[in-house]
């Protein structure tokens, strides 16, 4: 037994060119804008900041950097599609 039997489904599909193109431009600000926000929060939650070690010149800070991006925008490109 389908959980939502009876409601509509909510996806949507772009049908011409000009649709597919501003809804890319569209789903990639909001992915980018999630993702520069779960950053940030990450960022806050945590005692040490990333700014400032990065100046430092500290690698493995930029590492943990990229790989905290690389995690939250694969959960947001999942979320969105």
């Amino acid at each position: 037994m389908a959980l939502f039997t009876g409601l509509p489904l909510l996806a949507w599909a772009s049908t011409t060119l000009p649709e597919a193109l501003v809804s890319t431009v569209l789903f990639g600000m909001v992915g980018i804008l999630l993702s520069i926000l779960g950053f940030k929060l990450f960022d806050w939650a945590t005692p040490v900041s990333f700014d400032k070690e990065l100046e430092k010149g500290n690698v493995a800070v930029g590492i943990l950097c990229g790989a905290i991006v690389l995690g939250i925008c694969h959960v947001i490109a999942t979320a969105i599609s």
